[in-house]
């Protein structure tokens, strides 16, 4: 069953907020935050480009932005998609720490979930799996650690959802993720990140110039 029109435009309303949350967020950055609070052997890097110095750090600011913004609106994505198919949200998102998400399907199995966009692998990471998979159960509940893009593992636990098989868990059907994933590419169709990147270079180093020039 594909997305109806009504579902489709909740989620576009989502993706919508995600490259002004970002646009906002570039705009925070000062020249203060780049000069004082950053790692000085980056600016020896970069010592006689000021130029390339303030642009690594603007570049940052819109990646490390862009990634955490796009993972809150993937879990409002994911309870939307969840509610479409009759399942419901359970709690609120203060009572599902540690876990993204809690949601009980019409077949009345409850699960819990932690979504992420990679599967990290070291032991750390691991033992908190471990940890909330054993936690669920205890509770008589599902754990899902759920990936929302395909990767090249070949193999896994039973417990881990990634790309298309994520996707279909939580829509219902098996079209869910090239449905999400075109409204994802709607996104920035009209929207330039280098100019924004440049525009915001730009800005911040005329400040810095400015500050550089001797006073009279």
């Amino acid at each position: 069953m594909a997305l109806s029109s009504t579902i489709k435009g909740e989620i576009s309303e989502y993706l919508e907020s995600l490259i002004p949350s970002v646009i906002i967020s570039l705009n925070k950055l000062t020249l203060k935050d780049i000069l004082y609070h950053k790692n000085p052997l980056i600016r020896e890097i970069f010592y006689d480009n000021p130029k390339e110095f303030i642009s690594f750090f603007v570049m940052e600011r819109v990646e490390r932005s862009f990634v955490t913004t796009m993972d809150n609106v993937i879990e409002n994505i994911v309870e939307i998609l969840v509610k479409s198919q009759g399942g419901e949200i359970v709690g609120t998102k203060k009572d599902w720490k540690p876990y993204d998400l809690k949601f009980r399907l019409p077949d009345g199995k409850e699960y819990w979930l932690e979504i992420k966009s990679i599967l990290e692998q070291n032991n750390s990471n691991k033992r908190s799996i471990t940890t909330y998979k054993d936690n669920a159960a205890e509770h008589g509940k599902e754990f899902r650690l759920c990936i929302y893009y395909p990767t090249k593992l070949t193999s896994k636990e039973p417990h881990i959802l990634i790309g298309k098989e994520f996707w279909s868990f939580v829509g219902g059907h098996d079209n869910t993720q090239s449905e999400v994933f075109n409204l994802i590419r709607y996104t920035a169709k009209n929207f330039s990140f280098k100019d924004l990147i440049d525009s915001r270079t730009e800005l911040l180093l005329e400040e810095y110039m400015a500050a550089s020039l001797p006073s009279s």
